[in-house]
């Protein structure tokens, strides 16, 4: 009896001991995604849709999101980001990378006209590239507390070929993942803030 209640003791400590491994740490509560993202399709077209949150201003938001020129320092996926010509708000810009998804790696290529509305809307459609077709457009609105909200959605009519190789949840994970290493750089740049004179973004 006595062995028989060591071992109830023992495996009662051993429970608690993990229960308070599990718990999260006070004040360490366990938070949400700030991204969130969906991928639908009809037909041969793919609908995409995003949106998050982020504690910086919308003009800090739009640096990042309309800075082309450097985005393969923030973006890994991208090998080129070029902006070929500027005219008044409308931008045409290239670029080619290569993306990871899941076990598939996909290359691709776009030329696209982005016309921009400093600091609310970005709207962007494809010229020319791997996609028969991209219609896309972002919002960016003030929220609470000085931060910005986002909102993003696309129609994309890809190739056949890689439109039955990524399914539609090993997409949204890629496109979360980029979208949330936009977030960090914003989140980056606006420590580095202070003391830095803001660049004029096209269309000024």
């Amino acid at each position: 009896m006595a062995a028989h209640r060591v071992g109830r003791a023992r495996h009662r400590a051993g429970g608690l001991l993990l229960a308070c491994l599990l718990a999260p740490l006070p004040g360490r509560a366990a938070e949400a995604d700030p991204v969130n993202v969906s991928v639908t399709r009809q037909g041969d077209e793919v609908r995409i849709r995003a949106e998050f949150r982020v504690p910086v201003n919308p003009r800090s938001a739009w640096d990042v999101m309309t800075d082309f020129e450097h985005m393969t320092a923030f973006l890994p996926h991208l090998k080129e980001s070029r902006v070929l010509g500027h005219a008044g708000n409308q931008l045409t810009v290239r670029q080619t990378g290569e993306s990871r998804v899941g076990p598939l790696s996909v290359s691709f290529e776009s030329l696209r006209e982005v016309e921009l509305k400093p600091y609310q809307t970005i709207r962007s459609r494809t010229l020319n590239g791997t996609l028969r077709g991209m219609q896309g457009e972002t919002w960016l609105m003030p929220s609470g507390g000085g931060g910005t909200r986002v909102y993003y959605k696309a129609s994309v009519v890809p190739d056949s070929g890689l439109a039955s190789l990524v399914p539609n949840g090993l997409l949204r994970d890629e496109l979360k993942a980029q979208f949330h290493l936009m977030r960090e750089e914003m989140l980056r740049r606006d420590r580095l803030q202070l003391g830095r004179t803001p660049q004029t973004p096209a269309g000024g």
